[in-house]
């Protein structure tokens, strides 16, 4: 090599240890982030101990530190090694954990240029280092340092080291993650705790359909409330902020359970559950009929109500609210209640109940009297041609008035009596006297009675056809009805005879000449019992022919005279005949 000239191999030699100076002094600069760079130039260190004589000596183990008052990445410095045995330098980058200096006060932002890889390798030989570039000066450590008040992150620098047995430097700059120093100011999210278990839950205004539930406030926070609620059969829920919630759309006498749980912000932290169970009221039951209303019973009759109900509760009253108040229970939908008294008003009462035996549903309340025990003792007294006067006892029990019912009349009376006026004479009646409840409507069993009024008076009756030994009669007929007459007739000595005839005449036959008979005719009913009033008249019958009337009393007139006498009735005879 002439000294006059530079050779080729020597410009070449010259530019890689030119790239080798770029490459450390990029290395003390933090605003380039060297990732990944291989650079390598193959120098012997006889060509450079040629070119460049070595004077100074080789270089410290270069370090890139990052300091911040907040957090740190450390990022690897490139260190630099010589080693005299080599006769090659080898440069090499890796990355270190950077090391913290002593804090800044002075805020200082760098913004690196991120370098994925970059790695320098200097195959330079030791003799040809000295040849073309001696080294004068000590090689002094490389450290590069960027300091923040906010954050600071430690970039990964180049690791240069020389090896003296080694024919040829490389350096080379990896990236390693970056791991942080110092605590971090964001704050962590942690699960919420679960909210305290409601207090005091109740349900309250429970119909066939619905109920209200209302509790208290958990103690802490809680977000919301949700409610569930099930059957046997079905299952539904809803979510509130309130402190109550009517539940609708529920089917009558079914037990419901109810579920009731705190939920927290997040929506799925629950804390624990209250539940309670509760019958829906049965419904209603229908048309309750009363029947077979006696003295002391009644038949009760009605239809299930809608839905469910597991039996019924049937209460009856009487007027004495606070002394008779009876109750039973039943499954059926009849019932037949006694042992009640006679003409009282009972009030039922019937509500179905469900399986808990206490929820009951709306009642059904109707009323109704008993029938009244019969009337005793009825008699008739005072009967005439149009009237009547009738006497009883009061019944047994209970009873308002009474009814008579005759014919198609009907009378009441509060009194144990009643005169009946108006009446046909002859005419045949029925009375039918009823005890009568409060409610003017409920009878008792009637006790009744059957008379005939009087037959009214025969009329205009006459004597016809008088003979010695018989009469005619006839007359008219009576107002009203009868059933037959009956005739009498006597005269002075006897007792008399008496017949029945339905006809309004009568012959009479078999009497004695010139007797005075007494004739009378009366009206009679069918059952012979009752009588109208009598009618009487009194007749002689006609005397014998004339001879015998002649001859009778000549004789007796002789008697008489011989007797020196004059008898009343020859006297009259004799007046009659001129002759005394």
């Amino acid at each position: 090599m002439k000294m006059g000239s530079i050779s080729v191999k020597t410009v070449c030699k010259g530019t890689a240890l030119l790239i080798f100076v770029i490459l450390r002094g990029l290395n003390t600069q933090t605003d380039t982030d060297i990732t990944s760079l291989p650079v390598t130039s193959n120098i012997s260190s006889t060509e450079l101990e040629t070119e460049f004589p070595q004077t100074h000596p080789t270089t410290a183990p270069a370090t890139i530190s990052t300091l911040s008052t907040e957090s740190q990445t450390d990022v690897p410095a490139a260190s630099a090694t010589t080693s005299s045995p080599s006769t090659e330098i080898q440069t090499s980058a890796p990355i270190t954990p950077a090391t913290s200096s002593s804090p800044s006060t002075e805020s200082e932002t760098s913004a690196p240029t991120n370098i994925t890889s970059l790695l320098v390798s200097s195959n330079i030989s030791s003799t040809e280092l000295e040849t073309e570039f001696p080294q004068t000066h000590p090689t002094t450590p490389a450290t590069t340092s960027t300091l923040s008040t906010e954050s600071q992150t430690d970039v990964p620098a180049a690791s240069a080291t020389t090896r003296s047995p080694s024919t040829e430097i490389q350096t080379s700059a990896p990236i390693t993650p970056a791991t942080s120093s110092s605590p971090s100011t964001e704050s962590e999210t942690s699960a919420p705790t679960k909210p305290d278990v409601i207090r005091n839950l109740t349900v309250t205004e429970i119909t066939t359909s619905s109920v209200f539930l209302t509790w208290e406030e958990p103690a802490g926070n809680r977000s919301f409330f949700k409610i569930n609620w099930t059957d046997e059969k079905t299952s539904n829920h809803v979510t509130t902020n309130n402190l109550s919630y009517n539940i609708t759309g529920l089917t009558a006498g079914v037990n419901y359970t109810f579920i009731i749980t705190a939920v927290a912000a997040d929506k799925s932290t629950e804390g624990e559950s209250v539940v309670t169970s509760k019958y829906t009221k049965p419904d209603v039951i229908r048309n309750l009929r009363l029947s077979e209303i006696t003295t002391s019973s009644v038949f009760l009759t009605w239809e299930e109500p809608a839905r469910n109900r597991y039996f019924f509760i049937l209460n009856w009253t009487d007027e004495k609210l606070d002394l008779t108040r009876n109750s039973i229970e039943t499954t059926n939908t009849s019932y037949n209640i006694t042992g009640l008294t006679a003409g009282v008003n009972y009030t039922f009462i019937i509500t179905a109940v469900a399986a808990d035996k206490s929820t009951e549903g709306e009642s059904v309340v109707t009323s109704n009297y008993t029938k009244p025990d019969v009337i005793m003792n009825l008699t008739a007294v005072d009967i005439t041609t149009s009237s009547v006067l009738l006497n009883w006892i009061k019944p047994n029990g209970q009873s308002s008035r009474y009814r008579v019912e005759y014919e198609n009349n009907s009378v009441t009376t509060e009194n144990t009596s009643i005169e009946i006026n108006d009446l046909i004479p002859g005419e045949q009646y029925t009375f039918r006297v009823f005890a009568v409840a409060a409610d003017h409507v409920t009878e008792g069993r009637a006790r009744q009675i059957s008379l005939y009024t009087n037959p009214d008076v025969i009329r205009n009756l006459t004597v016809n056809n008088i003979t010695s030994s018989s009469v005619f009669l006839t007359w008219e007929e009576p107002i009203g009805n009868r059933s037959f007459f009956k005739l009498k007739w006597a005269d002075d000595k006897t007792s008399g005879n008496s017949t029945e005839t339905t006809n309004t005449s009568y012959h009479i036959t078999g009497l004695t000449a010139g007797v005075n008979y007494t004739f009378c005719i009366t009206a009679v009913t069918a059952d012979k019992s009752a009588k109208g009033e009598t009618v009487c008249r009194s007749q002689f019958t006609s005397m014998q022919s004339s001879k015998i009337h002649v001859s009778y009393y000549k004789a007796h007139l002789n008697y008489l005279t011989i007797m020196g006498g004059c008898s009343r009735h020859g006297k009259k005879w004799v007046q009659y005949q001129s002759s005394c």
